[in-house]
This record gives structure tokens, sequence and C-alpha cells, in this order.
């Protein structure tokens, strides 16, 4: 058994500095080494100190136990229970920030405009991400977004990463060439004018009582967007000092905010629940509308890159959330809002008229057959699923795909914001698909 670590004793100049500890740190001193730090800040002070000052901190360490207990470190010096606290902070804040998105959506539930309240789905591109926890933004997305309306309107645009931190060049590099190309500098596109950038933010985020909505994010990227939101007021500040340094962003889990759209369609359906977090992440990495049409930024359609595009990732999330939940709401999904409008090649799929309710029995509905066949009549069941093999797309992922007029993509450029005219918007069934004669 290996000897025990003998405890030093206490001094003069010890009981001095856990005395001084407490009134530095209210000064906004930190000491993230504990005593280590303390030394170097009271060792000024306690020279400072008369002989007959001094020998009454001697007194009091001769009085004590004379004993000191020292502080666990890790490696790098930082107190074990000091790293434990920040840790057990880190879960509550995160608990905290899940509980605002279930009580906003439990809210709007009760208040009954959950259906047509905009969430504000973002994604962002880094330029490289750094031991130093630095995530450099190169490309940012926004779309706004109701389960009634699907996205309404999308904001979109390449940002200027600045100086890349030195020793990261090469690794910013390869990140580009393997994930969405973007050049880390000399980027035409690229905008440098973060004020003008921030500004279009707040300007799509704005409220009618004057406040800026929550951008929600995959928790996967919540540490980089925080970021990424905190690094582009810092950079307006520096172009303009008379900025305001309060960011105004807030980030909350748009993981969470799909498993409650989903769960407050039918409180009493428990299989609306996910069974696990894990289960929503799934849904979104399995990119269903990655490669449909219209879905990328006009810049990564010519590199032919449409899958790593910001604007690509973040309307996919809007489009997975619709096919999952507005058919609980018994929502019509609109063409180019909750779903991509052409998956398929030559129109071949169209919407189909909303169902209008009747209290008279429904009347069956015509199948048209080939010409060689007989005209027979089937019962039309409500929401009965149909088996189609959709080209280009793999079978057995998403549901609710349909297809219409698409309006042109919005080229990249200065900073803009893109709206889509709202379509005659209202409650139906809307997710049934016709499949139409081939030689019509």
């Amino acid at each position: 058994m290996p000897p025990k670590k003998k405890q030093k004793k206490e001094n003069g100049f010890m009981v001095f500095m856990k005395s001084m500890k407490p009134q530095l740190e209210a000064k906004g001193h930190r000491f993230p080494r504990g005593f280590l730090d303390v030394i170097s800040v009271c060792s000024p002070l306690w020279n400072e100190l008369s002989s007959e000052e001094k020998a009454k901190y001697h007194q009091k360490a001769k009085d004590g136990d004379g004993l000191v207990k020292e502080e666990r470190c890790d490696t790098r010096g930082v107190p074990l229970n000091l790293k434990a606290k920040e840790e057990q902070k880190k879960v509550s804040e995160k608990d905290e920030l899940l509980q605002r998105v279930e009580d906003m959506v439990s809210y709007l539930a009760t208040q009954g405009t959950l259906e047509n309240h905009y969430f504000y789905l973002a994604h962002f591109n880094i330029a490289v991400a750094t031991s130093e926890g630095e995530y450099p933004p190169c490309e940012i997305s926004i779309v706004k977004f109701s389960l009634l309306d699907g996205i309404a309107r999308y904001y979109h645009e390449f940002i200027e990463p600045g100086q890349i931190r030195l020793g990261y060049a090469n690794e910013a590099k390869i990140h580009s060439e393997s994930t969405h190309q973007i050049p880390t500098n000399g980027f035409k596109l690229a905008n440098a004018n973060y004020v003008a950038i921030v500004d279009n933010i707040k300007k799509m985020l704005l409220q009618s009582d004057g406040g800026i909505a929550p951008l929600f994010v995959v928790d996967e990227d919540k540490v980089k967007a925080v970021y990424i939101l905190d690094w582009l007021v810092k950079k307006c500040c520096q172009m303009n000092e008379t900025y305001d340094t309060v960011n105004p962003f807030k980030c909350y889990s748009l993981n969470k905010l799909f498993y409650e759209l989903r769960r407050h369609a039918d409180l009493n359906n428990p299989s609306l629940m996910f069974a696990s977090p894990a289960l929503v992440a799934d849904h979104f990495g399995k990119g269903m509308f990655y490669y449909s049409k219209n879905m990328a930024c006009q810049w990564h359609v010519e590199e032919d890159n449409v899958t790593f595009c910001s604007l690509t990732r973040v309307k996919n999330y809007a489009y997975t959330i619709s096919d999952l939940c507005c058919e609980n709401y018994d929502l019509s999904l609109l063409p180019n809002r909750h779903c991509p409008a052409d998956v398929a090649d030559d129109n071949r799929y169209v919407v189909l008229p909303k169902v209008v309710k009747k209290e008279e029995p429904e009347t069956p509905a015509v199948v048209k057959k080939n010409d060689d066949e007989e005209e027979s009549t089937l019962p039309r069941k409500p929401r009965a699923p149909v088996a189609l093999t959709l080209k280009g797309v793999v079978p057995g992922i998403g549901r609710g795909i349909l297809s219409g007029s698409m309006s042109s993509i919005q080229s990249p450029g200065p900073s803009q914001a893109t709206s889509t005219p709202p379509p005659p918007a209202g409650r139906g069934r809307g997710r049934g698909l016709l499949l139409l004669d081939e030689s019509n």
C-alpha cells in the first residue's frame, strides 16, 4: 500500500490568500487553476502588508488546524471539481433549453396557433473546425417555416470566413474539397459586409412585438451555430465601433422541435411519439430530398454538389418535418413549400384536389385501365397508402411526394431574402397522388 501523501502545513500567507480569494472573485478576477492563480495576484498584496498585519495571519495559521487541502487538478492544472461543475452547468443549461422548446409548442397548441406559427430553421457551412473551438462560417441558410404554409421565405448567403488560423490552411482545403467545395479565400461570391449580413438576419427574424425569433438548428450543429452567430456580431463591432455588442440571437434544438410537433398532433396517440431522440436525427440524416430539383443554390448546382449546399440541408429539414407531421394535422401539402415540386420526371405526379367532407356517403372513385381492360370502381379509402416507385428516390423513405410548377430559384450574390407568393392555404387531406396516363 503506497504511503499517504503528506498535506502541507498552513502558514500566514496561505491564510491571507484564502481570505482574499472571495474578495478578488467579487471584483471580477477568475482563478481557473485555483490557488495556483491566486498566488500571483496575492503576492504583491502580501508584500505591501506591515509586519504587524502579517503577524495576525501567522497567528491565525498557528491557531488553526495547521493543514490546507490541495485541489486535485488535471494535466493542464485545472481543478477537477471545477470541471465537474462546468459539465453539470452545461447539462443544466441544455435541459433548460429543451424545456423551453417543449413549453413553446405546448403553449402554441393550447392557443390553437401551432399550425400557423412560423419557426426559423437554420444551417451553417464552415471553412474549418479548429481544436481551439473556432468555426469560421462560409455559408448560411435560414427558412421561415410553418406546418400550414410550409416554407414561406428563405435567406441564403455566402460569407467571407476571414483569415484562417495559422496551421489550419491545409485542413480547411481538405474539408472544403470533401464537403461543400466553397473556396476558403478568393471566393468572389463571399460577402464580407458582416453588418449587412447580421442586419438581414435580424430583419428576417424580427417579430411584431419587436423581439427576435430563435433559430432552430440540429443538435450536432448547436455548438457551431452559437459560435458563428457570436462571431458575426463581433465582426460587426470591428467594422462599426457603434454597433451593438449584445448578441440578440438564440439557438434552440430543431430535433426537439420536430419531436414535439409530431407528438402534439395527438397527445393521446403514442405512435406519434418518437421512441428516442436518435430517431429524430436519423430522419434528418436520411436526406430523402437532397437530390430533388431546386433544392440547392445556383452556385452549388453549377458545381454539381447539391447535397452539401446549406440551402439544400435546411430545406430538407422543413420537408422532412412536413412529410411526417402534416398528415397528422390533416393539412394539405403544398408543392415547393412542404415538399419538392418535382421529384420524378415528366410531371407524372400531380396534386389531387382537396377533399371536401360531406355528410352524404362517399362516391366510389373510377380507376382508368388500359384500352384492353374494363373499367372498375373501387372505393377510395381516406389516407390509403399509395405504393410508388420514384425514379432517383430510395423507396420506403418518406411520404407525401408531390409535384407541380416550380418558381425560379434564388441566384447567389448580395444579401437578399427570397419570398414565395403564398398559394391558397387551407385544410384538407391533399396527400393522395394520381398517376396520370402516360399517353396524355
